[in-house]
């Protein structure tokens, strides 16, 4: 007899969901690396628009490859969806509504659960008068 598995979401694929839902409600689809752009915190050209994004530079430890794994388990188990772009001839992420039932109670039950981890500066080298 073989039992139905079921996935377990954790705070970073809520963060991944987080993520591509307040893309996708501003129209815009993302790939795999450019969730992870967001997440890890990059500032680039394509990035800057997103910086108010809750999740901005909320897992600046995980790889590339990492994040792509969970959104690959998060697409199999219809968390998230794809949806084709005929101009550039790539499948982007939408997010399932499944994925938003989800991430709703989430949401709902742990309102602060995106903030960002402030980084302390080393100073190595430093001007001394």
């Amino acid at each position: 007899m073989v039992k139905n598995k079921t996935l377990v979401l954790t705070i970073p694929h809520y963060k991944i969901l987080y993520t591509v839902n307040y893309l996708n409600e501003k129209h815009y689809y993302p790939l795999s690396k450019g969730v992870w752009k967001i997440l890890k915190g990059d500032i680039d050209e394509e990035t800057m628009p997103f910086i108010g994004c809750e999740s901005f530079g909320t897992i600046t430890s995980y790889s590339s490859k990492k994040i792509s794994r969970l959104i690959m388990m998060l697409y199999r188990y219809h968390y998230l969806s794809k949806k084709y772009d005929e101009k550039t001839n790539e499948l982007y992420l939408e997010i399932s509504p499944l994925g938003v039932s989800y991430l709703g109670k989430y949401l709902a039950k742990h309102k602060n659960s995106f903030k960002k981890k402030e980084k302390t500066i080393e100073h190595t080298i430093i001007q001394i008068d």
